[in-house]
């Protein structure tokens, strides 16, 4: 699979990310990833990302003459500098010709991931509901990897998973009226609930 965009989502009304990614084919994959998921991937997934770019860089022999060794420095810098310069600018491509996967989003319960000895992360997305398996392999090159990382930053900040106290307004409906019970205890039912 030839990956040429990913996009991020929150989807508040889901409560999770939807990641499509459009490759050069025009396919669209689509993928939900849950808080549980993406809180348990993402530390992963930098390390990973922090591991191509290293793994890029050749390791400096001091018995090289000078000016190879800062060529080789300069070709290790241009490399981490791609990993780092996604565009970030481009709209995502909305219409797909084809959806692999089928329209509804793979829900990923399981993640296996590979460094590759060419320097890709291999990762296995596996949806495992009941007695049904799908599954999706990608291979990442350090641009790519570092691309999703910075696309789950952004998506935790807009979120907000990462709060220590999320609440959730209920409204508690109760007569206006009950025998006994005076005006103050009246207003204090109709006000929203909040659970912690």
């Amino acid at each position: 699979m030839n990956i040429h965009q990913v996009c991020v989502s929150y989807l508040h009304e889901h409560d999770r990310f939807l990641v499509r990614i459009n490759t050069r084919g025009e396919e669209e994959i689509r993928l939900w990833f849950t808080r549980r998921l993406t809180l348990g991937l993402l530390p992963i997934l930098e390390k990973a990302s922090s591991e191509q770019i290293s793994r890029q860089s050749s390791p400096l022999n001091l018995a090289t003459p000078l000016e190879e060794q800062r060529q080789r420095m300069l070709d290790s810098f241009t490399r981490e500098a791609a990993a780092y310069n996604g565009d970030y600018q481009t709209p995502y491509r909305e219409e797909p010709v084809e959806l692999p996967l089928g329209a509804e989003p793979l829900l990923v319960t399981e993640v296996k991931m590979t460094a590759l000895p060419t320097g890709e992360l291999q990762l296995d997305l596996l949806e495992k509901l009941a007695d049904e398996v799908r599954n999706l392999q990608i291979k990442m090159d350090a641009q790519l990897t570092h691309g999703l990382v910075s696309l789950l930053n952004q998506g935790l900040s807009n979120s907000n998973w990462l709060e220590t106290e999320i609440a959730i307004a209920v409204k508690v409906n109760t007569p206006k009226s009950l025998p006994g019970q005076d005006a103050m205890e009246t207003l204090e039912a109709d006000k929203p609930r909040y659970l912690n």
